[in-house]
């Protein structure tokens, strides 16, 4: 057995040092690395790009599954012209076509910030900058915290080219790499550019991944500069956070000090940073195989090692011209679904071509005007809210009609375990049994389901507010007396603080915000469903 490990490890040494040069290597004449790493280097542009989608449904798929894939089968999106005026500020026009329907949209990007202006909605939709790098899960931050997130974009335009940079240099060529002359027509222009094409499946970018890592844990100074930049761009908004943090305990007090002290010396952060690296690769590498075929993707029962296999492609082809810019670029990807997945679908591919002129020339964006309003798709808690964007769009727009009716985006379902009266288990954000009366978290509960909450602490009262249809519940801390849109409601049981959360009987939130509520005897768990 020891013997096994020491060859392993060995095994391991020895490709890290033959990988110390490794990465993106010239093909026919085209510096590859210089190719992937020169779309850091375009700071202005004018283009356009169309996006196709194809959905193939599996031959078990219930007849509303085949009919909402091929609904989404014939969605394309064209961008007819794209104007990228600096690395953070840029302007798209364009249409989603599905069907026979044909939506035209404008996109304005500044600063993070996206204002969408179209065909529906009355004003422009905005998504604010934080939410948007937060995923749309934007929790509730301090003035200084939401100045370094804002900040941070900037930083992080300025500190791509490096990270770029080194994954290029050290990330290997796949198999297939070709490099051919090409004559294509952008803009009207006829251009003699080199044509990269390139293949790579599921199963190989595996192990192009475990090349990378290899051969960048072996370059001790790059690794080191690399993290030298992921510092400089994370530090200053993990600093804030460990601040607004701070310790509930003296122990937690205690380690805070401890990641502080690391963090307030750039020298010594990086330092640890590589050693915990330089530790925890290899043995990484050694078992990724196994861990990709322990760890589940979903709910579907797959595992990533299901998803990254032969089935999964990618074709790529890049027309790049004397300076290894990209001025067009065609891409094919096709995703397998494994068999046990839920939804109908068998495979989805998707293909999309773009070109680009006008390179690092002046361009002025478009704009939109906000001057009569705008729609702000975060909801008050910070986070996105598909139902406060479907109630915002006229009823009778091709959009509203994808959105709710086809897409159902604000269908809405939660299914949480109910330990039984007599057990004193707690689930974290988890219902409770009272005496037969089910008692779930409020806030957790109502912000699934897409609602808003407000907390009155003067009064000790919880107001919730569901987007859909206007519904409007109130209730107080240590009473059964609540109200829905202004009507007296008897709650069974009285609302009850557990834990710094608010309980309320289910019957409630189900009532009050248009939700049915299903019981598994089997399972001993209660789901909520809202359409």
């Amino acid at each position: 057995m020891l013997k096994k490990q020491w060859k392993s490890k060995l095994g391991l040494t020895l490709a890290s040092i033959s990988l110390l040069a490794a990465g993106c290597q010239p093909v026919g004449g085209v510096d590859i690395a210089k190719v992937m790493s020169s779309s850091h280097q375009i700071n202005s542009y004018v283009g356009s790009s169309a996006v196709s989608i194809e959905l193939i449904a599996d031959e078990a798929a219930d007849p509303k599954q085949k009919e909402l894939l091929a609904l989404l089968s014939s969605m394309k999106v064209n961008i007819e012209e794209a104007k990228m005026q600096s690395k953070t500020s840029a302007s798209m026009k364009g249409s989603i076509t599905y069907g026979k329907a044909n939506i035209p949209f404008k996109l304005v990007i500044q600063d993070m910030s996206y204002i969408l202006e179209i065909e529906g909605a009355d004003k422009p939709i905005v998504l604010r900058s934080y939410a948007a790098g937060m995923g749309g899960n934007a929790p509730q931050l301090t003035e200084a915290m939401q100045e370094q997130l804002e900040q941070l974009s900037q930083r992080a335009v300025e500190a791509t080219p490096t990270i770029s940079s080194f994954i290029t240099g050290h990330f290997p060529n796949p198999s297939v790499l070709k490099v051919e002359p090409a004559n294509v027509q952008i803009n009207n222009e006829s251009l003699q550019l080199n044509k990269v094409h390139l293949e790579l499946n599921g199963s190989e970018l595996v192990k192009l991944v475990k090349q990378f890592l290899l051969s960048a844990i072996a370059d001790e100074q790059g690794t080191k500069e690399l993290l030298a930049v992921l510092y400089d761009l994370y530090a200053p908004l993990l600093k804030e956070t460990m601040k607004s943090l701070g310790g509930s305990s003296p122990q937690s007090q205690g380690q805070n000090d401890a990641f502080l002290t690391i963090l307030n010396n750039k020298k010594m952060a990086v330092e640890f940073m590589y050693m915990y690296a330089k530790q925890n690769i290899e043995p990484f590498v050694a078992n990724l195989d196994q861990t990709l075929a322990m760890m589940p993707i979903g709910q579907s029962g797959a595992t990533y090692k299901q998803w990254l296999d032969d089935n999964q492609s990618l074709k790529l082809d890049l027309y790049v011209d004397a300076e290894h810019q990209t001025r067009m670029s065609a891409m094919e990807l096709l995703l397998t679904l494994p068999k046990t997945a839920p939804n109908g679908m068998k495979a989805l591919k998707v293909t999309s071509e773009s070109k680009l002129w006008d390179v690092n020339k002046p361009v002025t964006m478009d704009t939109i005007s906000t001057e009569n309003g705008v729609i702000e798709w975060m909801n008050k808690s910070g986070r996105l809210s598909s139902s406060k964007l479907v109630t915002s769009l006229d009823p009778q727009s091709e959009l509203y009609t994808l959105l709710k009716d086809q897409l159902q985006i604000t269908r809405k379902q939660i299914t949480l375990p109910v330990p039984p009266a007599s057990s004193s288990q707690y689930f974290f954000h988890g219902p409770y049994n009272d005496n037969g009366t089910v008692m779930v978290p409020v806030r957790f509960v109502t912000e699934q389901l897409d609602a808003e909450l407000e907390w009155n602490a003067a009064a000790r009262q919880v107001t919730i507010t569901e987007p859909l249809s206007g519904s409007v519940a109130v209730l107080t801390l240590d009473s059964k007396e609540a109200t829905v849109n202004g009507q007296p409601f008897m709650l069974e049981k009285a609302a009850v603080l557990v834990q710094g959360s608010t309980y309320v009987p289910i019957r409630f939130i189900a009532e009050s915000m248009n939700a049915k509520v299903e019981w598994s005897q089997e399972m001993q768990s209660v789901t909520i469903n809202r359409e």
